[in-house]
């Protein structure tokens, strides 16, 4: 197994996340996801979608880097809301758009003067 694979194996479950819940993030299956984390084949078209999944740079997923960089998930609350929010379908996220803009929209209008 090469050093990406190890790494992915290990954010994934560091995250407590199932390699099928990160293939339908990917868009791909879950057999193909296991050829990553096995290292059979590498993550190449798939590299920034994991990075931000898990919260690293592709460096560090590449094994370029040898720790985490500091504040590449500084919150670790506002990490976890930004993997559930990849992790919804796309009718889900389209919903979760929609609030945070009338959400948004409102608060800007409330603080104009």
């Amino acid at each position: 197994m090469n050093l990406t694979a190890c790494r992915l194996r290990e954010l994934r479950e560091k995250r407590h996340v199932s390699q099928q819940k990160v293939a339908d993030y990917l868009g791909i299956s879950r057999t193909a996801y296991n050829k990553y984390e096995s290292g059979v084949i590498r993550p190449t078209r798939k590299l920034d979608k994991l990075a931000a999944l898990f919260g690293v740079s592709v460096d560090y997923i590449l094994g370029r880097a040898e720790e985490i960089p500091e504040g590449s998930a500084a919150d670790p609350y506002l990490h976890e809301q930004w993997k559930k929010y990849l992790l919804l379908s796309d009718a889900g996220r389209e919903m979760v758009d929609v609030m945070l803009d009338a959400v948004y929209a409102r608060e800007r209008d409330t603080d104009a003067p």
